[in-house]
């Protein structure tokens, strides 16, 4: 026994309302989305073949090629480095401190800024450095 159908249009379903609307969310998400940036100062940084990288919730100390210390963008001095260090734990959560030094200051100032960072109770201490291409990476 054979049934009758009755003969249906055969819908297309047009891609097209659909890549457009993929198209400005993607938009969307790219103009909204914040982007992961360096704090402001503008350190030249010594080269280093295995540099790690950077911890999420950490301080940063950076000294400029002016000799002036800042912690997270703001200026501070070596005197009250420690104090303004602990406010800075308390802040943001975390005891790690990453020290970024201008290349044309001295290892005293290094040594000293360590000395106070060590002496304020950090967890940790990393030293910033750039990535030093090797010779076959030049190429």
């Amino acid at each position: 026994m054979e049934f009758n159908r009755p003969n249906r249009p055969t819908g297309d379903i047009s891609l097209t309302p659909i890549i457009d609307m993929v198209f400005l969310l993607l938009i969307f998400f790219l103009l909204t989305s914040s982007f992961m940036k360096d704090q402001g100062i503008t350190v030249n940084l010594p080269s280093s073949a295995s540099p790690l990288a950077q911890k999420p919730e950490s301080v940063t100390v950076s000294i400029d090629q002016d000799k002036i210390i800042y912690i997270n963008s703001s200026r501070t001095t070596l005197p009250r480095l420690e104090k303004d260090l602990q406010g800075a734990y308390h802040t943001t959560g975390a005891k790690n401190v990453i020290i970024k030094a201008d290349t044309a200051n001295s290892i005293q100032l290094l040594i000293r800024v360590m000395d106070v960072v060590n002496a304020s109770g950090a967890e940790s201490l990393t030293l910033a450095t750039k990535m030093e291409l090797s010779p076959a990476q030049d190429q």
